[in-house]
């Protein structure tokens, strides 16, 4: 059997977790292009910005670092939740946590800031994605 409804819920719930760190990083990207100066269309602050640059810059990566693999681990978390929900919901719990911790502490320290949320959040997405080939074993073997 694939997995009990239920259980599934919590996938759902870490699944959710995810908008509210992308909430929370688009809140903080929004307040520094304000406090920067950093108008639309730019995506990053150039030299044009003069020394608040890179202090923009990091707050912009650290979303950007959110959302190039949001997609994909959104998918993990929901394609693993079908055989191993906790597990599956665990990960991503890890993810969305850390990965908030990451854009904030990329955002106040700089690159150094980062290594307690990326640590955080490898602790959730190495594991999701070996999970994705045991899941498919567990899957073709039933």
């Amino acid at each position: 059997a694939m997995t009990d409804k239920k259980e599934f819920g919590y996938v759902v719930l870490a699944l959710g977790g995810t908008w509210i760190t992308n909430t929370i990083l688009s809140i903080q990207v929004s307040k520094a292009r304000k406090e920067y100066g950093v108008e639309y269309p730019n995506l990053y602050a150039d030299d044009r910005h003069g020394p608040v640059r890179d202090s923009f810059n990091q707050v912009q990566r650290g979303h950007q670092n959110f959302l190039e693999t949001w997609g994909p681990l959104s998918v993990l978390m929901v394609v693993n939740g079908l055989k191993f929900p906790k597990t599956s919901a665990i990960c991503g719990a890890l993810i969305a946590f850390g990965r908030i911790v990451y854009g904030v502490g990329y955002a106040m320290y700089g690159p150094r800031g980062r290594m307690p949320g990326a640590l955080i959040a490898h602790l959730g997405d190495i594991p999701l994605m070996f999970l994705t080939f045991y899941t498919g074993y567990k899957i073709i073997k039933q």
